[in-house]
């Protein structure tokens, strides 16, 4: 999970990142779900499949992300 939390971070405050960090992130999270998805807790799998990074962070972080528009 700390791979995950690292492009997470690098997605949610880009700042601190390069301009090829950002890209690279968005794709290692893809493969990731691509591969190991099935291996995710399911709140966490749909986060990421919805691109809904700040969510996923804050549930990575043991927070309890805002509910969105699917109610999740």
């Amino acid at each position: 999970m700390e791979y995950i939390l690292k492009n997470l971070r690098v997605i949610t405050n880009p700042t601190q990142a390069t301009a090829k960090d950002l890209p690279m992130a968005i794709q290692s999270l893809d493969k990731v779900l691509g591969e190991r998805g099935h291996e995710l807790p399911a709140r966490l799998r749909h986060f990421l499949e919805n691109r809904s990074y700040q969510k996923a962070l804050v549930f990575l972080e043991g927070g309890e992300p805002e509910k969105g528009t699917c109610g999740k």
